[in-house]
Formats: C-alpha cells, structure tokens, sequence
C-alpha cells in the first residue's frame, strides 16, 4: 500500500464521524432556533462562524506566505493548509444562514433604528443591507479564487514527485495574495463583528482578526501533525533531534502569540487613554458583568500560558507539547470570539445551550470538508521529505529540489 493510500484510508472514518456529528448538532441547533428564539441562535452562529473561517482564512494566509518565501516550515504543514484554505467553499455556504439573521444581529439592518438614530443615519451609506451582502459575497469570491491558484501555485512546485520538471515558484501571488487577504479580512471584521456595536470603532481591529486567524491556523496545523504524523515525515522526534523546520513551527507559534498580544494590548491602552466615551464603553461592557472573568481566561491562555511555556526551548522543539499548546490556543480562541460578540447583547454574563452546540454543528461540516480536501493529496513527495530532514548521500540523487529549500 502506497503512503498515500494509507493515510487516504486513514481519514475516512474520522471524516464520516465528523459529518455525522456536524449533521446531528445542526439538527440540535436548527431547534434550538425555535425552542431558544433567533436572538440565541444566530449570536451563536456567528462566533461559531468567525471561529472556524478563521482556521480556513488563516490556513490561506499561511499557504501564501510559503508560496512568497518558500520557507521550509511552510513545507511542514503544507498539506494541512492547503486542506484548509480550500475549505473556504464550505464556509461560504455556512454563511448562507446568516443572510437570515442580519436584522436581529445588527441594529443598522433594523430601519425602525436607523430611523431614529441621526448616527445610524450617517453611517447607512457603508452599513445597509445590499452592500453588506454584496461585500460579503465580494470577500468569498476573492478567498476561494486566492485558494484555488495557491492550492494550483503549490501542485505545480510539487509536479517533480511525479517526474515532472521542478515548477518555478510564485512570489507574485504570495504577496499579491497576502495584501488582498488583509484588505478583505480587514473589512469582513468590521462588518461581521465591529458594526454589532456600530458607535464604537478601532483602527486595528481588523489586523488583530488577522492574527488571530493566522495563529489558529497555526494551532490546528500542528495538532494534525500530531494525529497523523504520516502527513510529516512519520517519526517521533526528541527536542534534540527535532529537525530545524518542525522547530521553526514552534518559533512561529510564539511570534504570533505575541504579535496578537501586542495588538491586543495597544487597543486597548490607546482606546482607554484616549477616554472617549463611545470607544471606551466597548470595554466597559466586556469588563463587568461577570465579562472580566472572560476576558481574564482569554489573556491568560490565549497568551500569558502559552508563551511561558513556549518560551523554553524544550517546549518549543517538541510537537507534542506544541499539539496540547495548539489545543488550548483553540479553545481560547473560541472563547475570545465568544467575549467580542456576547456582550454586545447583554450586559451581564450570559450562556446559552446553543453557545456550544453551533460550534460543534459548524466544526463538524469544516472537519469533514477538510479531510475530504486533504485525501486529494496527503502524503509529501520524496523531495519534500528530503527537504525537511536532508540526508546527504540522498540530498545528491534530488539535488534540484532539495537546493529551493536549502537557503530559506
């Protein structure tokens, strides 16, 4: 049996299991929009939706920043984020339901307010009900189309494992692609999330989604390493023997932690020093209530844990300390998008049945997209392999393939 066919079969009962259980909590859910009322459901829906297009988008970030540098830690995941950034096709059709929700979301989508709100008023020109579905439908067309020629850049960079000659790579489309992520990225962030509180606004929100986004993408990248290590190079490795790619993982983990930390922090110091009153009362919200609490477990795991851990080098070289971290960074994760969209609704701590069963409806269709994706093309050629974990008397029977790596 071919690599390939093993890890194929590999997939297909958690691929079924995953499908069976998205199907199950969509059931739940739908009825929990009736039992619960459309307020809960649609809340719930929509961080449960951030949550796992943010795996996807960040999946596509990652892809277009391999294809821009051709560093080899992208070579390490890079069956993983090519699965998930084709997965966006899934999300654009989970959006759907959301098209439905607008109005008990969003009090610019509910005319009675607009009407008697001069500031809804100002702002109707950007949040109204055709341009907010005709960006949103814009944002998808930009990030599956970006998917489809990164997921096509990267099989012709591959085509040697089939005894192809060795395709050129394609920093056009890395950076091209990387600039319309953040600009569309940018924009879904302050219409999806920012505008449930249309009066307040932070000129770094977006970038904070971003990173957000990226560093789950991380996370679950190495999570699955962990699960199927046949989609690396199928060895168990000590923090001394760890080759530099798997390492560098580790590194990049850290850099985004902090890099979302920073942002985090900032927007917050900036907005609490300015004291304006429309843009301070976004945190006033999510810090009383029972909010604070919230918004402690988000800085302490989404953060001050994971970067004390990390920060050793023991830590960081191991993929198995790396998996438990990309884990909790989920997790917290979930709960930060949870803290953002929440409070906007109540101004006490509230939870619903609903807050857990969406994500799992949602997570399991994306679970079950993703490994469909990643069946089309598990395994890494030999050259990739090569290029991971060189061994010079092989190093000289692919040499082409292996020297694109051997500087980045």
């Amino acid at each position: 049996m071919s690599k390939n066919s093993a890890l194929i079969s590999l997939f297909e009962r958690p691929m079924r299991l995953a499908l069976i259980v998205g199907v199950a909590a969509g059931l739940l859910s739908v009825v929990g929009l009736f039992v619960s009322g459309p307020a809960s459901f649609f809340q719930a829906y929509l961080f449960a939706f951030m949550f796992w297009i943010g795996i996807s988008l960040g999946s596509l970030a990652l892809l277009l920043l391999h294809i821009l540098t051709g560093n080899r830690w992208g070579l390490a995941i890079r069956r993983i984020v090519e699965a998930g950034a084709a997965n966006i096709w899934v999300m654009a059709i989970l959006f759907v339901p959301l098209f439905f929700g607008l109005s008990t979301l969003y009090t610019w989508a509910r005319p009675a307010d607009v009407a008697a709100d001069p500031t809804l008023q100002l702002q109707s020109w950007y949040l109204n009900l055709t341009f907010f579905i005709g960006r949103a439908v814009l944002y998808f067309i930009v990030w599956i189309v970006l998917a489809l020629f990164a997921n096509r850049s990267i099989a012709r960079r591959a085509a040697a494992a089939t005894g192809e000659p060795q395709a050129e790579g394609n920093p056009g489309l890395g950076a091209g692609g990387l600039i319309l992520y953040v600009l569309t990225m940018t924009f879904a962030a302050i219409d999806w999330i920012m505008s449930l509180q249309p009066f307040w606004s932070s000129s770094v929100y977006g970038l904070l989604t971003i990173f957000g986004q990226v560093m789950t993408a991380m996370a679950f990248a190495i999570m699955i390493l962990n699960l199927f290590p046949g989609l690396s190079l199928g060895k168990k490795w000590t923090h001394e023997t760890t080759p530099i790619p798997y390492r560098d993982l580790g590194a990049m983990t850290v850099t985004l932690i902090m890099g979302w930390a920073y942002l985090a922090y900032f927007q917050l110091l900036i907005i609490w020093a300015g004291n304006l009153p429309h843009e301070v009362a976004w945190y006033i919200t999510r810090t009383q209530g029972g909010w604070s609490y919230v918004g402690i477990f988000v800085a302490l795991f989404q953060f001050a844990v994971p970067f004390l851990i990390l920060i050793s080098g023991r830590a960081r070289h191991n993929l198995r300390v790396l998996a438990w971290m990309g884990g909790l960074l989920l997790f917290a994760n979930l709960v930060n998008l949870f803290w953002n969209v929440k409070p906007a609704f109540y101004a006490s701590f509230s939870i619903n049945w609903l807050d857990f069963m969406v994500p799992i409806a949602i997570g399991g269709l994306w679970i079950a997209g993703f490994l469909f994706a990643l069946k089309r093309r598990p395994a890494l050629s030999a050259a990739e392999e090569q290029a991971l974990d060189p061994d010079p008397a092989a190093e000289k029977a692919i040499p082409n393939e292996v020297a694109q790596f051997k500087t980045k």
